[in-house]
């Protein structure tokens, strides 16, 4: 598929069911000074603002406060809080199923998978265009469609809702089901940070008894 096939897949399958509020124009404005993505910016306003798609395995953010767990604004302003200086010069514009962040690093000027639960970056894109284009490439993966199917069969995620590991991913902890709950916002995020803080920069192998907090 080409880039704007890709494009416009992606806004066929936002969830027109979900919300995302009218677009609040001088916050835009605000982050254009900023992250200088003309086709990111494109796919705000032609996509009405964002929100979910695939059903809710991929949330692209709004800028509206209809929605505070949908807020570009609030939702960075959650994540500087918790990760303070692992987040630096980072601007989270989505995530997936996981609460895993993609963002634009507003240094480098590329995009990067943010691992919640660890704090660390992966350059993935070089823009947006580009990062629609890397995460069709292996779509399960980038957003966890397939888990969500699976999840969906006996439950449904809310619109402040992801799906968070009842064993930490980094303790061994499986990318299935039976290994998942809903963790509503941002309670997924603080305890996300509360790993990220504890275990972020550590040589490899060094020993670690993480403190997990049991909500």
């Amino acid at each position: 598929m080409t880039c704007m096939n890709n494009f416009n897949s992606l806004i066929n399958n936002k969830i027109i069911e979900f919300e995302a509020g009218e677009l609040d124009f001088l916050l835009l404005e605000k982050y254009k000074q900023t992250l200088k993505d003309k086709i990111y910016f494109n796919f705000i306003i032609d996509s009405r603002n964002a929100g979910f798609f695939y059903d809710k395995s991929l949330q692209i953010y709004s800028y509206s406060d209809k929605n505070m767990s949908n807020s570009i604004d609030y939702v960075n302003s959650i994540l500087r809080n918790e990760y303070k200086e692992i987040i630096s010069d980072l601007i989270s514009f989505a995530q997936d199923l996981f609460g895993n962040q993609f963002c634009f690093d507003i240094v480098k000027r590329k995009i990067f998978l943010f691992n919640s639960e660890t704090g660390e970056r992966k350059l993935i894109a070089s823009d947006f265009s580009n990062w629609i284009d890397v995460i069709y490439e292996d779509f399960d993966y980038f957003i966890g469609l397939n888990i969500l199917r699976e999840w969906n069969y006996a439950n449904r995620l809310t619109s402040d809702e992801r799906l968070y590991p009842k064993i930490p991913f980094i303790m061994g902890g499986e990318f299935k089901v039976n290994n998942l709950f809903a963790s509503t916002f941002p309670n997924y995020i603080v305890d996300y940070a509360n790993i990220a803080k504890q275990v972020f920069n550590l040589p490899d192998g060094t020993p670690v008894k993480l403190v997990v907090d049991k909500r």
